[in-house]
């Protein structure tokens, strides 16, 4: 059989790049096309994305991937992070950049939104936790503006890139339930819940699945590209979506960590788990390819990493993620942090954030960069236990093995950690699990596999994972009733 490459564009909120999956019957080979920047940029009312640029970018890639691989490529699909959109007006052209969702214009509006609705009822109606970066909730303050008024069609980031390349629109499922406006495991829109917030439902259009082949590239990107023949496809367009895809697991409803900027720990369901206790323990249903839910949580994961690198370099103390890693495992245990506090929620100086945190809940400030890493990643194992052991309160009978994916799976410390700290064995890889998702959804549309599971079977062939077993976990058992404590110090 020839072997056909199809291209994953997956956009993360520090940087993206163009992957080229190449399939030959058997196995699927990765290939990095190329790689580029995505930081929000701060105007004058506030954060918002590059899309255009960004764009750019893309294009660059599927030149260069056109260059590689010419003929041999079959269709391009898009994944982005969540919550964040464009908005349409009526000759088809942007209203402005796509404000980013950490911009400060949210707040207040959970509370304004639970006034008017209840935050049960919120609950009830979508099964997504209230997160004050959820688009229900930009949409709202979107709506006091002026730019609303010219808007026709709301785009999902991923639907955005996708209208850019083929010229069609449309709402792909996955995104749009990291909205909080889509019924529970529906693909259909909550209206009435729009309305009594204010929210125009014009802007609504019907959501398409994962796996639908929209149309071909337009004239303008195949002569900038020089791609010709090549189908642009809807996946899993949620990033975490598509990494959740990419598990390769033998179980129909694996346990997952999504290790990236943000951690969402869950587990894959065939419907939504509704339950007042996963309300309670904040567990969102956000949706999947093959009708799948992913009930998860989203947890503060590298975002912490990420802005202390940022402050650091700022600084002229530059350090890469490798080293970080490595201050840390000689490091002594320390202070603990919940790391979903308010306190790191948006862009800060994270570790004069960090060691506030850890002097107003009286612990030991950490001494040096060593031991405020150790902090941060041993308060990240805790809280994955924390949220696997309310996940067990809902689901009993979930398996024995974690699986973890992404760019953090690369962290063989945190990676033991969560192991010893959780009692599960720990499966790390692939690193590349949003690509493997992406792509699978586009063999889905192509009829290359027949499911998701035959799919997984591919990744299970294709990539070699990381394994660790648990080993002290009673030394981690011990500080759970201090982690316990700490965070209700905290608690919002």
């Amino acid at each position: 059989m020839n072997t056909r490459t199809y291209l994953a564009v997956d956009l993360g909120a520090s940087s993206g790049r163009v992957m080229a999956g190449h399939f030959d019957g058997s196995t699927l080979v990765l290939e990095e096309v190329n790689r580029f920047p995505n930081n929000g940029v701060q105007h004058a009312d506030g954060w918002h994305w590059e899309a255009t640029r960004l764009f750019q970018d893309i294009q660059n890639g599927l030149a260069e991937a056109g260059k590689r691989f010419g003929n041999h490529i079959v269709s391009v699909a898009v994944d982005t992070w969540g919550v964040d959109y464009g908005l349409i007006d009526s000759s088809g052209q942007i209203v402005n950049e796509p404000w980013m969702y950490r911009d400060s214009r949210t707040d207040g509006m959970i509370a304004e939104a639970e006034r008017l609705i209840g935050a049960g009822d919120m609950w009830n109606r979508t099964g997504i936790q209230s997160l004050f970066f959820n688009t229900v909730y930009q949409l709202m303050a979107e709506s006091r503006g002026s730019a609303v008024s010219k808007a026709q069609h709301l785009l999902f980031m991923p639907d955005l890139v996708n209208y850019w390349l083929s010229g069609e629109m449309a709402i792909e499922r996955t995104i749009a339930s990291t909205s909080q406006l889509l019924k529970a495991g529906s693909g259909e829109w909550d209206l009435e819940l729009a309305t009594k917030l204010g929210i125009p439902t014009h802007l609504l259009k019907s959501t398409v699945n994962p796996g639908v082949k929209l149309g071909k590239l337009t004239e303008s990107v195949m002569a900038k590209t020089g791609l010709r023949n090549v189908s642009v496809t809807t996946c899993g367009s949620h990033d975490t979506a598509s990494a959740v895809a990419g598990v390769p697991a033998d179980h129909a409803n694996p346990l997952f960590l999504s290790s990236g900027t943000w951690s969402l720990l869950g587990r894959e369901l065939g419907s939504p788990e509704l339950s007042e206790a996963a309300r309670v323990a904040r567990f969102s249903n956000e949706q999947g390819l093959a009708g799948t839910t992913r009930c998860l949580k989203n947890i503060a994961g590298m975002w912490l990493l990420q802005e202390c690198k940022r402050v650091w370099d700022s600084q002229g103390e530059e350090i890469n993620y490798a080293t970080m890693v490595q201050l840390a495992s000689s490091a002594r245990s320390g202070a603990l942090i919940d790391a979903d506090a308010p306190d790191f929620e948006k862009s800060c100086d994270m570790p004069e954030a960090i060691t506030s945190y850890i002097a107003r809940t009286g612990q030991k400030v950490p001494e040096g960069k060593p031991e405020l890493l150790r902090v941060i990643f041993e308060s990240l194992a805790m809280k994955y236990r924390a949220t696997i052991e309310n996940l067990r309160k809902i689901q009993p009978d979930i398996p024995d093995t974690l699986h973890i994916v992404g760019g953090g799976c690369q962290n063989a410390l945190l990676n033991q950690m969560t192991a010893d700290a959780t009692g599960l064995r720990v499966v790390a890889g692939p690193i590349e699990a949003t690509a493997s998702g992406n792509i699978l959804a586009q063999m889905l549309a192509f009829g290359e596999i027949k499911s998701l599971a035959e799919g997984r079977q591919v990744l299970q062939r294709s990539f070699n994972p990381v394994v660790h077993e648990p080993k002290d976990t009673s030394a981690w058992a011990q500080k759970s009733g201090d982690f316990e404590k700490i965070c209700a110090l905290t608690k919002r």
